[in-house]
């Protein structure tokens, strides 16, 4: 495929239950572990996207279109968690380090 175009597919959101929430989502990854929900996203470039959809309807409320969006992994998502390298030994207490004060 074109590096020049980007497939985004849909299906209809089964769980939707309240009107924020899209009406299109990604199909299911047939490839996700046991227990697992996760959903096909769209590869741009080297980031993959989740994919959302909302229908547009006109004043007589007939879909007339779908409005898709485009999400990156969240900044949380993207960054390992924080680390501390204590090399097997206990960290220094902080209350020690405090300096003394005078009266």
């Amino acid at each position: 495929m074109s590096e020049d175009v980007v497939w985004c597919n849909l299906v209809r959101n089964q769980n939707k239950n309240a009107e924020n929430q899209p009406d299109w989502v990604a199909p299911p990854n047939p490839k996700s572990p046991e227990g697992k929900n996760w959903t096909i996203g769209v590869k741009i470039g080297d980031v993959w996207y989740n994919q959302a959809g909302w229908d547009d309807k006109d004043e007589q409320g007939n879909v007339v279109g779908i409005t898709v969006k485009m999400t990156p992994p969240s900044a949380k998502e993207d960054k390992p968690a924080a680390t501390t390298t204590t090399k097997g030994f206990q960290s220094k207490s902080s209350y020690g380090n405090k300096q003394s004060y005078k009266f």
